[in-house]
């Protein structure tokens, strides 16, 4: 089981690992030219613009992290499959692949590919995804999203430097015909797929850096648009790749994505500058021009809406298994300090309907296993029965600081003091913080922030299986890990009613406790673009776009 735990590690990101990977990326990005290509003026015809917010994320598929990297890639690249919001479809394989299951263990996929060109007229062929997934897992070239890979066959000896990188689990039999092999049966492999990380690459285009990612001189496209014009700090253009195998159901000529700052972009959209947005948006204060006058800012149109999509991110609370507390060490008190959460008002207390929705279990596909209603009264009559040592019913909760876990830990401490609790929020800087969570060097309880790369309800419970680090409490419960072998290596069917199984029983241990999911918020103004799609991690999708009917 502890090889099963290392075999698993991946396949989802704590929020500190993924600020520092930002920061890294941020730092490596291409050096960039003032300007290149295409500008917005020279857009015509249907134009959807967006605010992709930031330039500072890189557009290589291998290092993108960000929502508004992923949203680009996702529109000028194409794997093997898509998902555009009803899970994983062939995109440039023909249909679902070959499978067999090998003798020792391993699962060998088969992929055909469809007949498709790049944008500049080269085919596109297996020997592409080949390069751009062994480009991704070089340790040499230390990739932010070199762990995805870690799913195919001899990645881990290939990380350890014990393997070539030419041994690792993909193989182009020939130009359409790509052979993956993985570790173990991955139900989800098919998802991992949508992500920009297994998009295929041109080697004579890309090479080892992401130098070309920001230039659209140099980058070529196999989805459906193309990098056309690019100018720093301001913005990009994405034109319709006449190429692309699907071209005709792609509506718009043309997406202008603006780089607008949050109290910008409600600006922006009151001008009507931009059609689209992250987050919500509310009436913008009046502006002051360079000349100190007043400048009125239009009403906003009774047509912008916001729409949410549950994110991959879930904010729960893990008690540290090792903790002294007597208090915590018992399974009654947990599961107590459990129940009498308000997860509703601390849902509201980080950012409302539209930023976040209480946890009622870790994944979405377990529906809710626990009550959406505190139970303060039986809580308190769990805690008074145990007989604890401990004369001090103190607990500490460390998190990374951040102003909106603070608010929705304050609406815990008030619900724990309930109890009678005496409990401290302590904030901790990335560093500290993740030095807290790996090493379990924190007291009772910490904040934990994960993200699923996919939403399948086994990267959820993952990382806590028996030693996995990446749990932040050191859980282990041999039960809890036979159920998740069971559905490793079972049909769907079994998979399912095991991993459900599986949730309950890690959710009655009450070790974790699910508190939020973040929400995933885009604002659209409906009388200019339909036909859109956000998946959970934020990417947005433009191929089927158009222009609102009037």
């Amino acid at each position: 089981m502890l090889l099963c735990a290392s075999m698993l590690a991946g396949c989802g990101k704590s929020e500190e690992e993924q600020q520092t990977e930002q920061q890294t990326t941020e730092q490596e990005s291409a050096d960039n030219t003032n300007g290149i290509g295409m500008t917005s003026e020279d857009c015509k015809g249907k134009v959807l613009a967006w605010n992709v917010g930031v330039d500072s994320a890189s557009f290589d598929p291998a290092n993108s992290i960000s929502a508004d990297s992923k949203s680009v890639i996702n529109n000028t690249l194409e794997g093997l499959m898509r998902n555009t919001g009803e899970g994983a479809a062939p995109a440039m394989a023909q249909q679902m692949p070959e499978e067999k299951v090998n003798e020792d263990g391993t699962v060998t996929l088969t992929y055909t590919l469809r007949e498709a060109t790049w944008s500049d007229g080269q085919p596109v062929t297996a020997g592409d995804f080949a390069f751009a997934w062994k480009r991704c897992a070089d340790p040499e070239n230390q990739m932010s999203n070199a762990y995805l890979m870690s799913v195919l066959a001899n990645y881990d000896d290939i990380a350890a430097g014990l393997a070539d990188i030419e041994e690792l689990g993909v193989k182009a039999v020939d130009d359409t015909t790509l052979e993956v092999t993985l570790k173990q049966p991955t139900a989800y492999f098919n998802e991992l797929l949508c992500l920009p990380a297994f998009m295929p690459l041109r080697e004579d285009v890309a090479g080892t850096d992401s130098s070309w990612s920001k230039d659209p001189q140099r980058a070529v496209a196999n989805g459906p648009f193309v990098f056309a014009g690019y100018t720093e700090g301001k913005e990009l253009i994405l034109k319709k790749n006449d190429n692309y195998w699907n071209k005709d159901t792609v509506a718009m000529d043309y997406i202008v994505a603006r780089m607008l700052d949050e109290q910008m972009a409600p600006v922006g959209m009151a001008f009507g500058d931009i059609s689209m947005t992250a987050g919500t948006v509310e009436q913008p204060q009046a502006q002051t021009d360079t000349a100190g006058n007043t400048v009125e800012v239009p009403q906003l149109a009774e047509t912008i809406e916001a729409s949410s999509v549950d994110s991959n991110r879930i904010v729960s609370l893990v008690v540290n298994a090792n903790t002294g507390n007597s208090y915590l060490k018992d399974a009654k008190v947990r599961a107590a300090l459990s129940q009498t959460l308000d997860r509703t008002a601390a849902a509201q207390a980080a950012g409302g309907d539209a930023v976040a929705k209480p946890a009622l279990s870790l994944s979405t596909q377990a529906g809710d296993i626990l009550s959406a209603q505190p139970d303060t009264q039986a809580a308190l009559e769990a805690v008074e029965a145990v007989e604890a040592k401990d004369e001090d019913k103190s607990i500490e909760i460390v998190y990374l600081d951040n102003e909106q876990t603070q608010a929705a830990l304050e609406t815990v401490k008030s619900a724990w003091e309930s109890l009678g609790f005496s409990v401290t929020l302590t904030a901790q800087d990335p560093q500290t913080f993740t030095l807290s969570r790996n090493s379990l060097q924190y007291s009772d309880v910490l904040c934990s922030v994960w993200d699923a790369d996919v939403q399948d309800q086994q990267l959820y419970l993952q990382p806590y299986l028996s030693s996995n680090m990446q749990s932040g409490c050191g859980y282990s419960n041999p039960e809890f890990d036979q159920l998740m072998l069971d559905a490793i290596q079972g049909e769907q069917a079994q998979r399912q009613s095991a991993l459900t199984d599986a949730e309950k029983l890690l959710l009655s241990d009450a070790y974790v406790m699910p508190l939020y999911r973040q929400m995933v918020t885009i604002t659209t103004d409906t009388a200019k673009v339909s036909g859109w799609s956000v998946s959970a991690d934020g990417t947005l999708w433009f191929g089927s776009a158009a222009p609102a009917e009037k």
